[in-house]
């Protein structure tokens, strides 16, 4: 009889283990406050820029244009070129590498600069480089590069091992840098003219905003691998500050601190004419939600364009639709992407405030993982990412919300299954 009651506290332990478990994994129960309030300051104002410094902990900046680089047509071609003047160093940071042609032409010339002497650091997640080519890495490793992992599941990083490192954060020289969606790995390659060729922006910047770049690299790659790198080699003296405002927030969210929250929340809430933006995993938590619908009902354009169902992960498309009859009832207008995976991520503000990087509009990316963006006041950006939206509006499809009501039972119950999952998306 003493057995038996032995056995069942044991069950009542473990079934108690496990709704902890999945309360921690799968419930907003104590993770954030229930609401966000505020004063709302116009964004792209001056106490603007100071609240968000404040806010995310990064300070103002002043950098030089920012080159907008669409697809991999766009895209390859400028990194290769920069990656073949370098002097120094090369430090590729990427979430994603695949074995493929992408892969094989960019480790062809990141061995061909090792042996040249260039120093070259790929900083690799251990999730999303799960197909990364590891036997024609060691050839690079040969010839003098160094490639790390962030969070192996290793012994004493179990409890981490839902942290990712979503950092899009390459380098060259410390002068010249790239950030936005791009990974490695086929998809990427061509314009965006089939589904196996996916739509997607990266951004190419010098200077200041380069060295906010490297910086990003550098804490990641330090902390995992203990190479402190410092000094002018990787931080160059630059000339002259450029005359474009900007924060860069390299984001390590805590428990208590989720600085991409705070700057999409303060930058939407001050918005006054606009909110344009494609994220290719619109999974909104209800602090994005009430001021993205708030925005809307005040009379602020607001506009969210997400890819359809040649999206990567279809769950994370079913979770972010189940918010949809919400947010079209308080008068966002919503887009989804029909020629091809929709991946560039952007967010374009009254015509002056831009965000571009590695995150995304979702939960992970701002309780979870290592992001780094980049936050610009540029009226000229502003203008040519309004026109790659409109762009895009060309091949995307408006979801209306009457026709959205008129979805089966069927596409409702797996939009509210996946909902429940949206902490891990």
């Amino acid at each position: 009889m003493l057995t038996l009651w032995w056995l069942i506290v044991i069950v009542i332990i473990l079934l108690c283990i496990l709704a902890y478990t999945l309360v921690t994994l799968f419930s907003s129960v104590g993770k954030r406050p229930n609401a966000i309030t505020g004063t709302p300051i116009v964004t792209g104002s001056p106490e603007f820029m100071a609240a968000l410094s404040a806010l995310t902990g990064s300070a103002i900046d002043f950098g030089e244009e920012v080159k907008v680089l669409a697809n991999g047509d766009e895209i390859f071609p400028a990194m290769f070129a920069a990656m073949r003047g370098a002097k120094h160093h090369i430090h590729v940071m990427t979430f994603i590498w695949a074995d493929g042609k992408l892969s094989d032409q960019l480790l062809t010339l990141l061995i061909e600069k090792a042996h040249e002497g260039v120093e070259v650091r790929v900083f690799l997640d251990s999730l999303g480089g799960f197909y990364a080519p590891e036997d024609k890495f060691k050839v690079l490793q040969a010839a003098g590069g160094v490639v790390a992992w962030f969070s192996r599941f290793e012994f004493g990083k179990f409890s981490r091992y839902l942290r990712r490192n979503h950092r899009r954060s390459i380098v060259i020289d410390g002068s010249t840098a790239f950030t936005g969606g791009m990974s490695i790995s086929d998809e990427w390659l061509g314009h965006a003219q089939s589904p196996k060729h996916w739509r997607d922006n990266m951004f190419e910047v010098t200077g200041t905003m380069a060295l906010r770049l490297q910086a990003a690299f550098v804490q990641m790659w330090s902390g995992s691998t203990g190479e402190i790198l410092v000094g002018k080699a990787y931080f160059p003296a630059v000339k002259a500050r450029g005359a474009v405002p900007f924060i860069s927030v390299a984001s390590s969210p805590s428990d208590a601190v989720h600085p991409m929250r705070s700057l999409l929340w303060l930058s939407f809430m001050g918005a006054q004419n606009r909110i344009w933006l494609e994220n290719p995993y619109f999974v909104p938590d209800h602090h994005i939600l009430a001021v993205l619908k708030a925005r809307a009902q005040a009379g602020v354009d607001v506009r969210v364009m997400v890819p359809n169902e040649l999206i990567d992960v279809p769950p994370v498309l079913w979770a972010g639709r189940y918010y949809y009859e919400g947010l079209l009832a308080a008068g966002v207008r919503i887009f989804e992407y029909q020629k091809t995976m929709l991946h560039s991520k952007f967010v374009v503000i009254d015509e002056v405030w831009n965000i571009v990087g590695s995150a995304n509009i979702d939960v992970r990316s701002k309780e979870l993982n290592e992001e780094n963006v980049l936050a610009i006041l540029d009226p000229s950006l502003a203008s040519e990412m309004t026109a790659d939206f409109t762009n895009d509006i060309k091949q995307a499809k408006e979801i209306r919300l009457r026709e959205w009501r008129k979805r089966s039972l069927w596409w409702r119950f797996r939009e509210a299954f996946a909902a429940l999952f949206s902490e891990q998306f």
